[in-house]
């Protein structure tokens, strides 16, 4: 709560994990409110939106990784999974509040991974993962590009050792990881009117701020830090 945040709403499957979140973030009883809820879930989706009004930032960090495997090896429903919440649900999301979103200055950000610009041998085992994230960084570059009010962008939060990074098979102890604050810190700046030259595009925790200012005018002019196909001809088209 030390961005100033004035009501924090908080959404997820497990309850349990939500209580706990908001015992860790309000410890001076802050407004916050939690919603048990699947993000594919559009009805509940609906009420939810309805219950919070408007709101001025959507951070959107659900996601699921399925188990690791070889596409030939891995079960359909399991590999399906990753696109059914970082793409699916992401989209219903993303739908289901842009109705209430603040008419001013609303911003939605959406988590995704470093690893999508990757080469695939260097993922054994994660297509399902780092397809549905790609995937998710285009629509969200088209969410941006169809709402010119809004602010949009794809934040990688560098490394952090969560569930998640354990079942896709990393070991903290072998990479340069990061503390949580990293990300939080700046998700806090990529919300600010500072950042608006990043609207459209994926964005590292771990790049320099101060860098990244000095290059806003190289960024905005060309076709850097979005999702395109490498060798593509026409960098500098807008």
């Amino acid at each position: 709560m030390s961005a100033g945040v004035k009501h924090l709403v908080l959404l997820g499957r497990n309850e349990a994990n939500l209580t706990e979140t908001k015992n860790h973030l309000t410890p001076n009883n802050a407004n916050c409110s939690i919603h048990p809820v699947s993000i594919t879930d559009e009805k509940a989706l609906k009420d939810i939106a309805a219950a919070v009004g408007t709101w001025d930032i959507l951070v959107l960090n659900a996601g699921f990784l399925s188990n690791p495997a070889p596409v030939a090896q891995a079960p359909v429903d399991d590999w399906c999974q990753s696109f059914e919440t970082n793409v699916k649900g992401t989209m219903i999301t993303t739908k289901t509040f842009l109705p209430t979103a603040n008419p001013s200055h609303a911003t939605i950000l959406g988590v995704t991974t470093g690893m999508t610009g990757l080469p695939p041998a260097m993922l054994p085992g994660l297509s399902a993962y780092i397809s549905s994230k790609l995937a998710q960084v285009k629509f969200l570059e088209f969410l941006a590009a169809e709402n010119p009010n809004i602010f949009v962008a794809s934040v990688h939060p560098g490394m952090v050792e969560t569930a998640m990074f354990v079942k896709s098979g990393g070991q903290a102890n072998a990479m340069p990881m990061d503390q949580v604050q990293l990300p939080a810190h700046f998700i806090v700046w990529l919300a600010s009117p500072e950042a608006s030259f990043l609207k459209g595009r994926v964005v590292w925790a771990n790049w320099d701020v101060d860098e990244l200012k000095a290059q806003a005018q190289e960024i905005q002019a060309g076709q850097q830090m979005t999702g395109g196909i490498i060798g593509w001809p026409y960098p500098h088209m807008d």
